[in-house]
């Protein structure tokens, strides 16, 4: 039987009380502040249910084997638990107590004159703090922006490209800005279109070219490590970005700067999350076999160790390739590499571009894998699960869930099902121009096809002709 809600709201209240769990807020603590709470008869299972953190997540924060360090956990420990405002002042937040995932963009940015808002502050205070941000207030924030430069990728690939190779003026403050931008422009990917976030990138990537341009590099100076590291990890998200508006070319371009900027940063990571956004390239025409290379390189570039995250992701998506392979036994091979990671990782305070693999990101891979593996029964739970929990502002990683949730309902024939979710996940690819994945939603066309005759299935076919040629005439 579950405890009644003001026994538990006791108990809170006798934590929160001691002077030791005071003492692990002001050290921001989180494996003390879990320990104590524990001790006090909240359990693990209730600290996850009311903070949205996953159970094994406080675990490991417990045991020692993950440190938080980002805002945004202390800001769903303190939000999900209702903490009171000395505490939350503890923790460096503000006394405010307002949910977390309702604070507003422009309460992120408080004390800013109005007229300089623009993404790129906006990327920097979320890399900053990790404040969770709006959808409604970006697109706001997006239009008051206004057209802003113009696009100009190649001439900031050459000079990047260029810039690798020496080193400038640069010093803590500007560095430290410029590292903020970089992980923030990895919160707000999910939640602005892909035109924007590649605008925004290139302008970023000017200004870090600028910076690492002067002198030949020297394997001794932190500063540029850090903002050759910098310049990487935005590479990446340009790539992905590009690939996403469906310029392959410059999407490689950028992967393969990011791979430079890996390997004088001694970064192997970057290396193999650049292999991994690129296997989705063939992956998208079919070419399974040629993304399975780039992710078994991209497996010899990581480490378990250094972010668990990271190999959680590319194992899933080696599985993933092995799985469309028909190479059964090596999917699960990787799954169970997958499982293992994940299971010991925190996305959240891993690399930027793993803040994205939570729960359900994860196991959208694992119907995806089941799938093709033939265990349809797993892959139908599994995908259910999902669309039952799924909230309707996760962005192109809805699109990527609801396409998989759709491909289980029609191996199971339940197609009207599979119709209408595939026709929600449509509006998402046009909202977020996501054209990664319309290649996936494609393929779901053609396998309700020969089922045109039902209302459901018709609208969605319909619906994927219009898509596909908004996007066949968009300028890109």
């Amino acid at each position: 039987m579950a405890e009644p809600e003001h026994v538990l709201r006791e108990k809170l209240a006798a934590v929160f009380a001691r002077p030791d769990f005071c003492d692990a807020c002001l050290r921001r603590d989180a494996g003390a502040m879990i320990t104590i709470l524990t001790a006090g008869g909240v359990t693990q299972g209730q600290i996850a249910a009311r903070t949205g953190l996953a159970q094994s997540t406080l675990s490991n924060y417990r045991r020692g084997v993950n440190t938080a360090q980002f805002t945004t956990t202390f800001e769903k420990l303190a939000d999900g638990l209702d903490m009171p405002p000395r505490l939350r002042q503890a923790l460096g937040l503000t006394a405010d107590v307002t949910p977390a995932g309702s604070r507003s963009a422009a309460g992120a940015l408080a004390g800013l004159p109005a007229d300089t808002f623009d993404l790129q502050l906006l990327a920097e205070a979320a890399g900053r703090n990790g404040t969770a941000v709006r959808r409604r207030d970006l697109l706001a924030l997006a239009a008051q922006l206004g057209a802003g430069a113009a696009l100009d990728q190649s001439g900031v690939l050459e000079r990047l490209a260029a810039a690798l190779t020496r080193a400038g003026t640069r010093n803590e403050a500007v560095i430290q800005e410029l590292e903020a931008r970089s992980a923030g422009f990895h919160l707000l990917e999910d939640l602005i279109p892909a035109q924007g976030v590649l605008k925004l990138l290139t302008l970023h990537l000017r200004e870090v070219s600028t910076l690492l341009s002067g002198r030949a590099s020297d394997p001794h100076d932190e500063l540029r490590r850090r903002l050759v590291v910098a310049a990487g990890e935005s590479s990446l998200l340009a790539g992905w970005s590009a690939s996403a508006l469906g310029d392959s070319a410059s999407a490689r371009s950028f992967y393969g700067t990011a791979i430079k900027a890996a390997g004088e940063a001694r970064d192997p990571a970057i290396t193999a999350c650049a292999l991994t956004y690129r296997s989705y390239i063939p992956s998208a025409k079919g070419a399974n076999g040629r993304a399975r290379v780039f992710l078994t390189e991209a497996l010899e570039n990581v480490s378990d160790q250094t972010s668990p995250a990271t190999t959680a992701w590319v194992a899933a998506r080696h599985a993933e390739e092995s799985a469309l392979l028909g190479d059964k036994a090596e999917a699960l091979k990787s799954w169970r590499r997958a499982e293992e990671a994940f299971s010991i990782a925190d996305p959240d305070e891993d690399r930027p571009w793993t803040w994205f693999l939570n729960r359900d990101r994860f196991d959208t891979f694992r119907v995806a894998i089941c799938l093709k593996a033939g265990k349809f029964d797993e892959a139908q739970q599994v995908a259910a699960d999902l669309l039952a929990r799924l909230s309707p502002a996760e962005g192109k990683r809805a699109a990527v869930i609801r396409e998989s949730i759709a491909g289980a309902h029609l191996a199971r024939g339940s197609v009207t099902e599979a119709a209408q979710v595939a026709q929600s996940g449509l509006a998402i690819v046009r909202e977020t121009e996501f054209t990664t994945w319309l290649p996936k939603y494609e393929d779901l066309a053609r396998g309700l096809v020969r089922l045109q005759r039902q209302p459901q299935v018709r609208a969605y076919l319909e619906d994927f002709a219009i898509t596909k040629r908004q996007f066949a005439q968009s300028p890109r």
